[in-house]
């Protein structure tokens, strides 16, 4: 309990900084030394402040430093042994400066503001639409503009709610699709984690499925961040039980993490995707151009297609097509919007920088 004279003393913010690169970001903010514990720094601010400033932090000191440097919020005087008594329950200040930095992730998640882009992906030989990534996008408080997809991953990453990020944007998205009216593939991202910590999940997903009067092998689940898994058990059962339900399996991110072998050993992919990080400037560079003829060599002897991602020099889109990649998705191609586009390509002028 507070006594009468902690109450009348000022609030003040305490921190110990991680580093002197940390203690001098935090004194460009205006905290000073603590008089007798000069490793501590302190700021007497207002109640209303706090929100604010942790904001502040969250924008300049860079992650390690906060999740090294402890904080605690007293009224304790700064010569007091009280002070030094509470800084023993200090917490890391990321666990604070996330929470404010991201708030905004929770009101979506409470409002269910999430809403789709559709993004082409094409024939690259006949250059008509064979199906479209969903990428999921969220209004803003304001209502004048929208967060990007990595925006939302990096705030459920943030506050540890990706499986519930991911289970909200698979209801939405099925509901978005179902409304659309079309009979194409929709490529859907998907945490394997959220399948394997959830038994149920696939089951689940199939009911709303039928319930909409989707077709399962309408869903291409695009099965992200795979790295995670690879050596999991529980793997070649949740790959046939996804086959079984009549889901499509394509993997994300191909080269920008994982190695080549455990996609065609362990997933058996109905489409890989190449990673932009490969695609962008593969027309330019000879290592590059290495890597996707033989990736694409592999998987056509397997029978599996090949989607390049990230396409959008026209130089690599021709490249892409001249080796014979099968499909393709990219600003070079077509941007994602809210609403399917079902035009066929002109090669002419979207090659005609080359």
């Amino acid at each position: 309990m507070h006594t009468a004279t902690s109450l009348a003393e000022p609030l003040k913010l305490i921190i110990q900084p991680y580093s002197l690169e940390t203690r001098y970001y935090l004194c460009e903010l205006g905290f000073q030394p603590v008089p007798k514990v000069s490793q501590l720094l302190y700021l007497v601010i207002q109640s209303h402040q706090l929100s604010e400033m942790f904001l502040q932090i969250s924008r300049v000191l860079p992650a390690t430093s906060q999740s090294q440097s402890r904080y605690c919020i007293t009224r304790s005087p700064l010569d007091s042994q009280t002070l030094l008594v509470e800084f023993l329950d200090a917490q890391p200040l990321s666990t604070i400066t996330a929470s404010v930095k991201h708030a905004w992730f929770l009101r979506v998640l409470a409002r269910q503001r999430l809403f789709f882009n559709y993004q082409p992906i094409f024939d690259l030989r006949q250059g008509h639409v064979i199906a479209y990534e969903c990428l999921a996008r969220a209004c803003n408080d304001q209502g004048d503009g929208c967060f990007t997809g990595q925006q939302l991953i990096d705030g459920a990453v943030s506050l540890s709610l990706t499986h519930e990020f991911d289970e909200l944007a698979l209801t939405i998205c099925l509901k978005a699709i179902a409304n659309l009216g079309s009979q194409k593939t929709f490529f859907v991202n998907l945490l394997p984690n959220a399948i394997v910590e959830n038994p149920g999940f696939l089951e689940q997903t199939l009911q709303q499925v039928r319930e909409l009067a989707l077709n399962p092998r309408q869903i291409m689940f695009e099965l992200t961040e795979v790295e995670a898994l690879l050596h999991h058990q529980a793997l070649p059962e949740l790959i046939d039980q996804i086959r079984q339900l009549g889901f499509g399996i394509a993997v994300d991110d191909l080269y920008s993490n994982v190695s080549i072998d455990h996609y065609f050993t362990e997933f058996r992919p109905d489409i890989i995707k190449i990673d932009r990080l490969l695609t962008g400037g593969c027309s330019q560079h000879p290592l590059k151009q290495i890597l996707v003829k033989n990736l694409l060599r592999s998987a056509h002897e397997l029978g599996i297609p090949v989607l390049a991602e990230g396409l959008e020099d026209p130089v690599d889109i021709q490249f892409c097509r001249e080796i014979g990649v099968d499909y393709g998705q990219g600003y070079g191609l077509a941007r994602p919007t809210s609403t399917l586009q079902s035009v066929s390509l002109n090669w002419r002028e979207v090659l005609e920088g080359v």
